[in-house]
């Protein structure tokens, strides 16, 4: 059901993955790389070492539809399912044993909400993660996932879980709004730049961006119909006690502590992920 493509360098080097399209509206990095697949092919790129392994579209049916999943959330299922009982699930199966395959993997993701700004997760940081996440052209980090969906209802199978549990490196990047050009461009830079980290292609001088680091506390699930009070943007302050959203029989729910709403999605379907809540390191 996937469709990948492989680039063999001739001299033995890392092994990278990139994924794109996991949400099959999410279509930035799907464009980088067709661009990329354009000038590996053409030879304009010419990889020294390593093989690189990338899947334009991740979730084909959802791309499609221009929709973000089929059955379910392609990034809460990515583990080996014995008998799959959804589409992306099936989905899971194949890119699991990319992942298994590869020694650093980038999944490239944009955001649903005009003038986001791109950031980078790093979930199960090591060393090479860190070394890589360095070069990404984005100005923050997300950190702790993984510990706000500890015991709670949600199973969080990632991509980067999966690599995590693979013992290989990952990182997500979120490239911006969906449907700006400097997404895709956020995207094709990431990946150039990862294949210099990589030592996979010949660059002088290889970026490095600092980065401001937000740690992530807890989510919020949307239990009922209800809005939020004003247009959100991620990585917006927010203050203790400031009413985050309303529901439509009154109850207000309100920010804990001094810090950040991440990812608020105004649109956000009834028992499904709200916003998120982050501080500044």
């Amino acid at each position: 059901m996937i469709t990948k493509y492989v680039f063999n360098a001739p001299k033995e080097g890392k092994k990278f993955l990139v994924l794109a399209a996991i949400h099959g509206n999410e279509q930035a990095g799907t464009k980088a790389c067709e661009r990329l697949k354009k000038e590996l092919t053409s030879g304009k790129i010419v990889l020294k070492s390593g093989r690189l392994t990338f899947v334009p579209i991740c979730n084909t049916k959802a791309y499609e539809q221009d929709v973000r999943s089929i059955d379910e959330n392609l990034n809460r299922v990515i583990k080996e399912h014995s008998h799959p009982k959804t589409y992306e699930q099936q989905l899971a199966n194949e890119i699991c044993q990319l992942i298994k395959d590869t020694d650093y993997l980038l999944d490239l993701h944009s955001t649903h909400c005009k003038d986001d700004v791109p950031f980078v997760f790093c979930d199960y940081p090591n060393e090479l993660s860190q070394k890589v996440m360095a070069s990404l052209p984005v100005d923050y980090v997300i950190e702790g996932w993984p510990e706000a969906y500890a015991g709670t209802a949600i199973q969080d199978y990632s991509t980067e879980y999966a690599a995590h549990y693979y013992s290989k490196a990952a990182n997500t990047l979120e490239c911006g709004y969906h449907k700006e050009p400097e997404a895709a461009e956020i995207a094709y830079q990431a990946i150039i730049n990862t294949l210099a980290v990589l030592d996979m292609i010949e660059m002088a001088d290889i970026p490095q961006f600092s980065k401001k680091i937000v740690k992530m506390q807890e989510y919020v699930i949307k239990a009922e119909e209800g809005k939020l009070t004003q247009n959100y943007k991620h990585l917006d302050a927010i203050r203790k006690g400031e009413v985050l959203a309303v529901y439509d029989n009154g109850q207000e729910l309100t920010a804990p502590y001094d810090g950040c709403i991440l990812l608020p999605n105004a649109n956000a379907a009834i028992g499904t992920e709200w916003y998120y809540l982050g501080k500044f390191k």
